[in-house]
């Protein structure tokens, strides 16, 4: 295979990552995309770089709606270029319901999308706090830091390891020196081991968050030690 046909296999091949990481593949294009992402490094690196800036929009300031006005502007620029790749004689499309979009213009549209939202965070958190990062100790592969500015708090974990078999991971919050109270917060890292939790009530109070392994549905008190420890100081 020449460098050419290389580099069109690269440019080709990370088509997907911006579309597959905000969801807008539908299922079946979705596993597809899991399963060439096990044996492809590029789109694995594009993937994660990209579910990072994703994974970071929640945090960046208070919830904000985006104005219509910009929300139009993206899907004008999207439809643009698909009318522009199809007049082209564009041999790849992938037509989704109602939408005739090819595949490179949703990946466009899903691009443009971030940039519009965090544009929108960055004018509309201008004037908030600055967030507190915590780094927290990890057992195992992965990284914890818990996010604190705007009132509100989330633990962000990357690399993280899948719970065992019939586990999910669960959030606790510790008072002082009482026992860990459980939360609400039930999840599983995505399948790049990432994921974005939101600490119920704020940090007002807490002096550590914990994440335990428990039975599906969580538990009332911890039945493992924790595999993340946050400390508030």
């Amino acid at each position: 295979m020449s460098d050419r046909d290389r580099t069109a296999d690269r440019r080709e091949c990370g088509g997907d990552v911006a579309a597959y990481a905000l969801g807008a593949l539908d299922a079946a294009e979705a596993e597809a995309f899991r399963r060439h992402l096990d044996t492809c490094s590029v789109c694995q690196e594009e993937l994660t770089a990209f579910a990072q800036v994703v994974n970071e929009l929640p945090l960046a300031t208070a919830p904000h709606t985006a104005p219509t006005s910009i929300r139009r502007k993206v899907m004008r620029e999207v439809r643009a270029d698909a009318r522009a790749r199809a007049a082209g004689g564009s041999a790849r499309r992938a037509v989704r319901s109602g939408w005739g979009i090819s595949r490179p213009a949703l990946a466009l549209g899903a691009t443009l999308l971030v940039a519009v939202v965090v544009a929108v965070a960055v004018l509309t958190g201008s004037s908030s706090s600055s967030t507190h990062v915590y780094t927290g100790q990890v057992v195992g592969t992965g990284s914890a830091q818990l996010r604190v500015g705007s009132g509100r708090a989330s633990l962000v974990v990357h690399h993280f390891a899948q719970p065992p078999a019939g586990k999910i991971y669960e959030m606790w919050l510790v008072h002082g020196s009482k026992p860990p109270s459980p939360t609400t917060q039930l999840f599983s890292p995505t399948s790049a081991g990432n994921a974005v939790v939101e600490v119920p009530g704020g940090t007002k109070g807490v002096s550590a968050v914990l994440v335990t392994p428990e039975p599906m549905g969580g538990s009332p008190h911890p039945t493992h030690t924790p595999v993340i420890n946050v400390t508030l100081s």
